[in-house]
């Protein structure tokens, strides 16, 4: 199980035939064993992240665990019809295709004081998609603290539903209706909420 899971890349599952219906929830348990899940809401199912520092060098931070604490500050706070795309990626590489995510986190490093100690952050882009939606994203916010990052991405999918003229789980679109500032002072009003 261990060489499957270490081959896995973004965009990818791995599935397992074979298992009688009588067996799958022993299945399920011993793959949630291994800190996998066998189902995601629809916050996680739109989660990508990279590899992140923990196992690449170019990476600027650990966009997996940052990823999973975004999700499960959002998860319990954004209630949200359709998985919106949030796309972590650790470096210039974009191996998390950050650019074409409907919400994209850049990794960077933060300064944290004017000694000039660094934290892990993120610039965070908002309005990408792919396919007959492609687009590139646009950054609203630059240097957020990863500590911060969960907090700033809950704003986008709460400005959406704020909006009634908008069709639920349709963030693609709530975001291209606005440009950058206007975008950016809707979610800044949903922090002081």
């Amino acid at each position: 199980m261990a060489t499957a899971i270490s081959a896995l890349r973004v965009w990818q599952n791995f599935l397992i035939s074979g298992v009688p219906d009588s067996q799958a929830p022993a299945a399920c348990a011993a793959i949630e064993a291994l800190g996998l899940g066998t189902s995601a809401n629809a916050l996680r199912a739109g989660l990508v992240a990279c590899t992140g520092n923990t196992g690449c060098k170019f990476a600027a931070s650990d966009t997996k665990r940052h990823a999973d604490e975004i999700a499960a500050w959002c998860e319990t706070r954004v209630a949200i019809d359709s998985p919106v795309n949030i796309h972590l990626t650790g470096c210039h590489h974009s191996c998390a295709q950050h650019f074409i995510s409907e919400i994209g986190l850049l990794a960077c490093k933060v300064q944290e004081s004017e000694d000039g100690d660094q934290v892990e952050g993120y610039h965070i882009l908002v309005g990408g998609g792919f396919g007959a939606n492609a687009a590139l994203g646009r950054e609203l916010y630059r240097d957020v603290k990863a500590v911060d990052a969960p907090r700033t991405v809950e704003r986008h999918p709460q400005g959406l539903r704020r909006q009634p003229h908008i069709a639920p789980g349709s963030f693609l679109d709530f975001a291209g209706r606005y440009d950058d500032a206007t975008l950016k002072a809707m979610c800044d009003r949903e922090a002081a909420a």
